[in-house]
Parts: C-alpha cells; sequence; structure tokens
C-alpha cells in the first residue's frame, strides 16, 4: 500500500504547486488598481473607491488619510489651520537600533511618506460654526505607533484647545498602539499624560470626542475611554487592546466571538456610544456638541453661587 500513499504525496503535491499563488509584495499591493474588501471580499477599484471617501458599497471604510478627512469631510469650506508638532519632541530618545537598522530612519522614512511631522495630523478651524481641534491619526505612518512625539503632539494640540477655549476636541483615532521603541517613555509619560490632558479639557467644558477607526489596539484603544463621546466607524474591526488569538489564551483558550473587536459588538456591549457613517458623523458630532454647549449654557445663566464636586471628575462648577 505504500505505493499508492506514495503516487497520492505526489499527485498533492503536483496540485499545490499548480495552484499556489505568489503573494503579492507591499510594492506590488500599493501599486495596484484593485483591493480586496475585507467587509464584502468582493475586489474595489481604488479609483472609485477615493471618490466615495474609501467607503465600500458594503459600507466597509477602508484607511483614509487625515489631510482628505479635514479638507474634503470634516472642517467647513475644507479650511483648517495646522498645530505643528514641538520642534523638542524626540521620537527616538533611547537610539533604538535593530539589527543595524536605526528607528529614526525609518521614522523619517515615514515622514516623508505622509509629509507629515508625526504619526498624528492636528488642525483647528471650524465645524458648522463651532471652533473645534482635530486630531487625525495616520495609519500609513508606521501604523500610528505613538512615540513621545505624537504623545507631546497631543498635549500641545490640548493646551492650544484649552488656552483657545475651543467647543471641541475631536480624534479620529487609529493606531497599532504605544511604540516599543519608545519604551517607558510612551507608556509612563505618554498614556497618562493625555489621559490627564483629555479630563482637563473635560473639566473645562470643552467636549471631547473619539471615532474609532479598523486596527485601533493596545495602549491607544485603552486611551479612548477617557472621552465624553466615543464612536466607531461602520464596519471598523480590530477595535481591542489584543488581538483575537492573545485574547483567546487569555481566555482560557475558548474561542472568541466571530464579532470580537468589531464596532457593531462594542456597541451592543455598551462600550462605546454608537456607530458612525464616515461622511454623516461631521453632521452627528456638530449636533452633539451643540446640544451640549447649550445646556451648559442655559444651567449657567440660572446658576446659584453653590459649588459642588461632581464624582469621578471631580469638578468644581456652579449650578
Amino acid at each position: 500500500m505504500n505505493w499508492i500513499r506514495s503516487k497520492i504525496s505526489k499527485f498533492v503535491e503536483i496540485a499545490k504547486n499548480k495552484i499556489k499563488k505568489k503573494r503579492s509584495s507591499d510594492t506590488e499591493a500599493s501599486e495596484s488598481l484593485w483591493i480586496s474588501c475585507p467587509g464584502c471580499n468582493e475586489m474595489q477599484l481604488k479609483i472609485d473607491l477615493k471618490k466615495q471617501y474609501n467607503i465600500c458599497k458594503c459600507s466597509y471604510s477602508f484607511d483614509l488619510d487625515p489631510k482628505t478627512r479635514f479638507k474634503n469631510i470634516f472642517f467647513d469650506n475644507g479650511e483648517f489651520e495646522l498645530i505643528e508638532c514641538p520642534s523638542f519632541a524626540d521620537p527616538d530618545l533611547l537610539n533604538f537600533e535593530v539589527n543595524g537598522k536605526k528607528f529614526i530612519d525609518k521614522y523619517k522614512g515615514y515622514q516623508k511618506k505622509t509629509g507629515q511631522q508625526s504619526a498624528i495630523l492636528i488642525a483647528k478651524g471650524k465645524v458648522d460654526g463651532l471652533n473645534i481641534i482635530a486630531a487625525g491619526y495616520n495609519f500609513a505612518f508606521g501604523g500610528a505607533a505613538m512615540t513621545i512625539r505624537e504623545s507631546e503632539h497631543l498635549l500641545l494640540a490640548m493646551q492650544t484647545a484649552l488656552d483657545e477655549k475651543v467647543d471641541a476636541f475631536v480624534s479620529f483615532v487609529q493606531s497599532g498602539g504605544m511604540n516599543v521603541t519608545g519604551n517607558l517613555f510612551s507608556l509612563a509619560k505618554g498614556m497618562p499624560a493625555i489621559m490627564m490632558a483629555t479630563k482637563m479639557l473635560k473639566d473645562a467644558g470643552i467636549v471631547t470626542v473619539a471615532i474609532l477607526g479598523s486596527k485601533t489596539t493596545g495602549g491607544t484603544f485603552c486611551n479612548v475611554f477617557g472621552n465624553d463621546f466615543i464612536f466607531a466607524e461602520e464596519k471598523a474591526e480590530n477595535l481591542l487592546f489584543a488581538g483575537k488569538r492573545v485574547s483567546a489564551s487569555v481566555n482560557t483558550g475558548h474561542e472568541m466571538p466571530s464579532d470580537f473587536g468589531h464596532s457593531s459588538s462594542l456597541e451592543n456591549h455598551g462600550m462605546i456610544d454608537g456607530v458612525l457613517d464616515r461622511v454623516q458623523a461631521k453632521s452627528t458630532i456638530s449636533t452633539l456638541v451643540k446640544v451640549i454647549l447649550k445646556k451648559a449654557e442655559k444651567s449657567n445663566t440660572s446658576s446659584s453661587n453653590v459649588t459642588i464636586d461632581r464624582s469621578l471628575q471631580k469638578t468644581s462648577t456652579a449650578i
């Protein structure tokens, strides 16, 4: 019977070689006119997707660079002013190097590729008449991993929001988390500082909103939960602290739900406030902010001199 097994094995090997396809390189994929949609598994023309702000007909939202979002979707008349990244913010304090390759060289490559100073593009402008500062994470910039440079850029923007008393601070978040090359500089300084700054914005009466895009993981995923409101784009996936495989191993080997880390699952479990269409997000956010600010204004006009200490936020507010 060994000769039968040998014949079958040989036949299977020949069949594998015939149907085996060579995996496309990153360069080939980027240069291709087509892209496969994870939402519906259909091939889409990139030029058609671009006309629809990278939204597939099945509503799956592909990555969208923040400059396009700000100019074509979010800010009134596409007009905004960029908030520059602080010049002192060093993305590579540890002079990280692996196998002779310096991280700073990779970082400079991301800057050249995207035309951005850091992985986050931050701008201020009008949104339906409101004064808003928006931060857009660019996943093409090394997965928008947060070095201390990105953290300092965000902190400067938050300080600007406080100084100028803007109406809202909106973050379009898509990031692989805190950059490991930054070690404790990213984790012990970046994360706590951003969390505290977010609380300061809320204490000052500035509405904070976070909109999650696919592939928001790690420490960045944790950071967003300090905002007043949290939304996710339609059919966004991989919204979690760790991947399914890691989560399953922690969960004593049990298989994770098929929708684990999807925007719909987060909404159903009350982790976020809702799911937003990318184009309609502007009107939804501006309406929400206007309602909140109107309520706050009404509360202030009918106030007495009594001061209370609100739980958790510990903000002294006259009512």
